[in-house]
């Protein structure tokens, strides 16, 4: 096995560590602060095994596909922990929007739905790479961060905070519904060209 791909394999397995952890927020501001430092590593991670796959030639089909559910996996986890209130904070309004997990969560599950039917319609099984979807990715990385530091944040900036907050939010939301679009035509594209689309 690669090395890209067991550092994908790391993330995926990291994943329930971080959701444990963040469950534990409120105890501790350690325990915010670790999940905020495991998110940031997963990042990083995301990053890492990408560049040292391509530098080293060993992009592979397991790892186009291992690579986005890693991804898929973090953003849901994360954003259905952060949508809890009283999870980052005693007071129960400190928690993400649920408008913005609810179209994170949505677009993952419809894009992984997409993916199933592609494979068993063209069989094709692969990740999709765009522009916007890298750019989604990344807002929903920073949606994570910012949101498990946003207690403090509020705390020390008040108002220019929370309107910061609701910039990434807005951003991270708009990023994935046009993302989600694009990956729509696209996977229409492919089941045209397989003559199963009208």
């Amino acid at each position: 096995m690669s090395w890209p791909n067991r550092i994908t394999i790391a993330r995926l397995l990291m994943v329930p560590v971080f959701v444990i952890v963040l469950l534990n927020a409120r105890e501790h501001w350690g325990y915010r602060y670790g999940a905020l430092a495991l998110a940031l590593a997963l990042a990083v991670a995301d990053a890492v095994d990408g560049i040292l796959a391509r530098r080293t030639g060993t992009v592979s089909r397991i790892g186009s596909i291992l690579d986005p559910l890693a991804d898929y996996f973090l953003a849901m986890s994360a954003m259905v922990t952060l949508s809890l209130p009283g999870v980052l904070s005693d007071n129960p309004d400190v928690h993400l929007p649920y408008w913005v997990s609810v179209t994170v969560v949505s677009r993952a599950v419809l894009m992984l739905g997409g993916s199933a039917v592609i494979y068993f319609v063209c069989g094709l099984f692969q990740g999709l790479p765009s522009v916007t979807g890298k750019a989604a990715t990344v807002m929903q990385f920073v949606t994570v961060v910012v949101t498990i530091a946003s207690p403090d944040l509020v705390a020390y900036l008040g108002r220019p905070a929370e309107v910061f907050l609701y910039s990434i939010w807005g951003v991270t939301v708009a990023l994935a519904v046009i993302s989600f679009l694009g990956y729509v035509r696209t996977g229409s594209k492919l089941l045209s060209a397989s003559g199963h689309a009208e």
